[in-house]
């Protein structure tokens, strides 16, 4: 792949974001980062723990500190959260500098 933009993998829960993400890094080279697994490390908990425990409003608030602060890092394989892609400010920053690619299953 000859460009600095990374490849990014959106699509509903359960669509393959990470499995085939963290396969296409492989095949490419490339580091993987799946946002989920971000924001679980950060906070200690997983996700369903999150939205229990702490609210959407948190968690959303996190996913788009960290996803866009992941999108900053070129040349990776990134797999985003189920509903990233509905942050306007995730959205725009995927469309206008990334591949992205949408699994529909």
């Amino acid at each position: 792949m000859n460009s600095n933009k990374n490849l990014v993998f959106l699509g509903m829960m359960g669509s393959g974001k990470s499995s085939i993400g963290y396969l296409v890094s492989k095949k490419l080279n490339l580091k993987f980062i799946d946002i989920d697994n971000e924001i679980e490390e950060k906070v200690g908990m997983k996700i369903s723990e999150i939205f229990e425990k702490k609210g959407e409003r948190y968690f959303r608030d996190l996913e788009e500190l960290i996803t866009l602060k992941k999108l900053k890092i070129n040349y990776h394989v990134i797999s985003l959260g189920g509903g990233g892609f509905i942050n306007e400010k995730i959205k725009r920053e995927i469309l206008l500098n990334h591949f992205s690619f949408w699994l529909d299953w």
